[in-house]
């Protein structure tokens, strides 16, 4: 029975019945069950609970240690020290391979696998095509973001610190709340997709599930080892998610398959997809009196009545471009398409509870299907005749639908998410756009190739006669369950254990990334700036004191290495220094100095400023202080994720509707974040209200097309295609709308790029020596090449390649479908080839030469702290001077 959000669930006894009785209905009821919206009664899981607490627990505990493990390896040879800046921005020199990995691990989710496949159990080959598509252009155009942010704020550690330096207060904490949302937002799409599955296949509880896992498989070596420990996590599970990939597709397409010839080859799912469309239309569809034959408008006869069977979603795909077919289920070849009917039903008559949610009612005449409350008719077959909608066909406007919200909502989760500007500020300037090209060509291979495998092969398993056709329901797969429910049946419990790994790498490497990029905004943008900011103003007064110390000294911005000394000896003489400088910092800052000085003997005032803040860390208050906090907030992030999941199970909310609603939520962020780092005379009044703005615009146009299309507001009215449009599109093109509008019209003309890294200063690190690829004329061609890599891209993935498939592809053969799954397989093979083999060959030469580093810089630090023109440094403070009552106050504060 279902009633409201609910289903009660009513058993019967089998006693005191007579033999005339009806079974059903003459037995007494003796218990009710409740279920909330979204879920259904319990059912045998193919493993055992106890597997689900061995992957969360044991695999948790297991790569932890292994990601400590490679931390700490680096470290004690490389000898990296953590510091704040190390923790949050892995030392700004990652190559563009292990960049691309990340990138492809962060934007892997939960969703990635189970969403993707739910539209391709939806509305067939288009699903797949259009989640993978449309979700891959926000990477490939933030390749042009990441090249900008090397180039204009390099100092930056969250993409907040961009508003504050220029748009101050106001707009800086909106743009915090935006960014925060954002997070949550992929923190529930993670855990409810994921404890979801796990559930299904063990048993175990999804709150347990959704709990723990933050906790024990993404906090502890987030913790330790900061970002660059989550990018050591995230290429691990970015390998074994492709190798697992690729097990499932040649287990579905290049296997011996079972004895119901649904799948082990093309040509095989290829016909369980064209009998499930057959069953969809032909048996679960009736007239109205085999539903009702005793209704008057019927002749009473059953004989001439048929029993119609079940079909899940048949409305998802029933405007897909189809062929016609006799009433024997002979395929004519001729083309046709349903489209909503103008007025009326086709229902001969009202059959009110004579029909369920997976049957539906056909005219007496004419080819007319309704569909719940919506009616269609076919055009383009003969009287006789019957259109078929067919899941092999790119011609779905229901995928394109889908395609226009997954593209405008997804920009909300990679430009207002922290976690890729922080990937973006971690790469190394000239890996930044390579990066980020690579990961986003990569990532269209994960839910291309996952939801042509499991969602293809999940709608051809309802044929199975093993089976039923209610094996996989809209319920189940709008779960996410579609992927566990195949791979069971096809390779059954070793293929639901492997599924269960699969994911669990998913929802961790995106967790810790999640995890660390909210710790960077609550450290930098809320503690650094708001709850302790005499930090901040020692910083600016320490680097005020060296201005003023190195100006006698300075000539157009740099000054001469042979005046290095001098400036340190202003510096004692201005207490700049607080503690005794060890002789090894002191040796480590005449590398450092070395490093940067230009082949005349000079070194800019910038760069001698962070050697001298980086080197010289004994000094530094603030560094320590902001690892601690740091590190604290990582834990805090990590409960509140836990929280977050089970309150969003409570309350019933679906994975697929979380996903289709936040380009609502966040969508109106997307233009004033971009502006930021993209347009100079950006305003920050604008930018605000673009993104507040946006979001009111977003809500109301969704709110208004739900109530304009069903006449109420609900969470099921909320929760359909063209509402889900309308409020993405109102929230990303309103925001984008009011930031640039205003900014044209009233532009910042006090701002210049080069104020933003004097405003975001370094705290205990310093940017990496920049090699002969990194000069500011190569930077710029690699902001052409960004811009003309990723519009092309784009353009191919979003236009060129789908759109005439669209329009006039028609049905696939045997022949073009095969293609089509070649072409998967061979993405999916190159992909996972590249990004398992590059970031490996990167990081052991990048690693080998590091090495060679450290060891010349040890060496010249056991000799003396000599620079290259033979002038020799000392920094010579006696005793530690003694703190101020500030500085007393902040330590007890600390």
């Amino acid at each position: 029975i279902y009633l409201g959000s609910q289903i009660f669930v009513v058993r019967r006894s089998n006693t005191s019945r007579s033999k005339t009785e009806d079974p059903e209905m003459a037995s007494a009821i003796t218990s009710c069950i409740v279920y909330e919206r979204g879920q259904e009664p319990m059912k045998e899981t193919v493993l055992d609970e106890a597997w689900g607490w061995f992957v969360v627990v044991g695999f948790g505990v297991f790569f932890t240690v292994f990601t400590m493990w490679l931390t700490r390896f680096e470290t004690n040879t490389l000898g990296t020290a953590m510091s704040s800046e190390q923790f949050n921005t892995a030392g700004r020199n990652i190559g563009a391979g292990l960049t691309a990995a990340v990138i492809v691990s962060q934007w892997t989710w939960a969703a990635t696998l189970l969403m993707s496949s739910n539209m391709g159990w939806r509305v067939g080959v288009s699903g797949p095509f259009w989640y993978a598509s449309g979700a891959t252009v926000q990477i490939l155009l933030f390749a042009v973001l990441a090249i900008q942010v090397k180039r204009r704020a390099s100092h930056m550690h969250t993409f907040m610190e961009i508003v504050k330096a220029r748009f101050g207060t106001v707009t800086h904490c909106i743009m915090i709340v935006f960014a925060l949302m954002a997070n949550m937002i992929v923190t529930a799409m993670l855990l409810l997709g994921g404890a979801a599955t796990i559930s299904d296949l063990t048993g175990m509880s999804k709150l347990w599930a959704a709990f723990l896992i933050p906790l024990l498989s993404c906090w502890i070596y987030t913790m330790y080892g900061g970002l660059k420990a989550t990018f050591f996590a995230s290429y691990v599970h970015t390998s074994v998610i492709f190798l697992m990939l690729i097990v499932f597709t040649f287990s579905v397409y290049a296997s011996s398959g079972d004895s119901s010839g649904l799948y082990g080859s093309p040509d095989k799912v290829y016909s369980g997809l064209q009998k499930a469309s057959l069953h969809g239309f032909l048996t679960s569809t009736g007239r109205a009196c085999d539903f009702d034959p005793s209704n008057s408008l019927c002749d009473g006869s059953t004989s001439t009545t048929k029993s119609v069977g079940n079909f899940s979603a048949l409305d998802s795909f029933i405007e897909n471009d189809g062929t016609c077919f006799t009433a024997d289920k002979r395929e004519t070849g001729k083309a046709c398409k349903f489209q909503p009917k103008s007025s009326g039903t086709c229902c001969a008559f009202d059959l009110g509870k004579k029909i369920t949610s997976t049957q539906y009612c056909r005219a007496d005449k004419g080819d007319c299907v309704d569909v719940g409350a919506k009616s269609y008719e076919s055009t383009g077959c003969n009287a006789d005749e019957q259109c078929v909608p067919s899941f092999l066909t790119m011609g779905s406007p229901s995928g394109l639908l889908f395609g226009i919200t997954n593209i405008v909502g997804n920009f909300g989760t990679v430009f207002v998410d922290q976690s890729y500007w922080q990937s973006a500020v971690a790469a190394k300037p000239k890996s930044a756009v390579l990066g980020f090209l690579i990961g986003g060509m990569v990532w269209f291979a994960v839910p291309f190739c996952m939801a042509t495998t499991t969602g293809l092969a999940g709608r051809a398993l309802t044929m199975h006669p093993e089976l039923t056709p209610l094996y996989i329901t809209a319920t189940s797969s709008g779960q996410g369950l579609t992927p566990a429910r195949v791979l069971a049946k096809i390779l059954g419990s070793g293929g639901a254990f492997i599924l269960l790994l699969q994911l669990f790498m998913a929802i961790t490497s995106t967790g810790s990334a999640e995890i660390i990029a909210v710790s960077s905004i609550l450290t930098y943008d809320i503690y650094y700036t708001y709850l302790n900011p005499e930090l901040k103003t020692r910083r600016e007064n320490l680097r005020a004191s060296f201005s003023t110390a190195v100006a006698a000294f300075e000539v157009a911005g740099k000054v001469a290495s042979d005046k290095v000394q001098h400036v340190l000896n202003a510096l004692m003489a201005a207490n700049f220094f607080e503690k005794a400088v060890p002789a090894r910092e002191v040796a480590a800052f005449a590398t450092a100095i070395d490093s940067f000085t230009d082949t005349d003997g000079q070194i800019s005032t910038t760069d001698l400023y962070a050697c001298l803040n980086r080197a010289v860390s004994s000094n530094n208050v603030e560094g320590q202080i902001l690892l601690r906090v740091s590190k604290f907030f990582t834990a805090i992030f990590a409960i509140f994720m836990g929280f977050l999941a089970v309150f969003l199970q409570t309350l019933g909310f679906s994975l697929g509707w979380v996903y289709m609603s936040m380009g609502v939520i966040i969508g109106s962020a997307v233009g004033p974040a971009s502006l930021t780092i993209l347009m100079e005379r950006a305003n920050g009044i604008f930018i605000g209200a673009g993104a507040v703005g946006g979001l009111m615009l977003g809500l109301l146009g969704w709110f208004v097309k739900a109530h304009v299309d069903n006449g109420s507001i609900s969470y099921d009215t909320l929760g359909q295609d063209w509402p889900w449009v309308v409020g993405n599109l109102c929230a990303i093109l309103g925001g984008l709308f009011i930031s640039l509008a205003g900014s044209l019209a009233f532009p910042d003309t006090t701002f210049k790029w080069s104020m933003l890294n004097e405003r975001i200063p370094l705290v205990d690190d310093i940017e990496p020596a920049k090699d002969n690829d990194e000069t500011d004329e190569k930077l710029s061609r690699q902001v052409k090449i960004a811009v003309v890599a990723s519009v092309v891209l784009t353009f191919v993935l979003l236009v060129l390649w789908p759109l005439p498939m669209h329009g006039a592809a028609g049905v696939f053969g045997k022949g073009g479908f095969t293609t089509w799954v070649a072409l998967e397989i061979i993405w999916a093979l190159v992909g996972g080839i590249v990004i398992i083999v590059l970031p490996v060959w990167e990081t052991v030469r990048a690693f080998v030469q590091a090495k060679k580093n450290v060891e010349t810089i040890t060496q010249k630090a056991d000799a003396s702290a000599t620079l290259k023109n033979g002038i020799t440094l000392t920094i010579d403070i006696v005793a530690e001077k003694p703190a101020t009552a500030k500085e007393k106050s902040v330590a007890v504060d600390i």
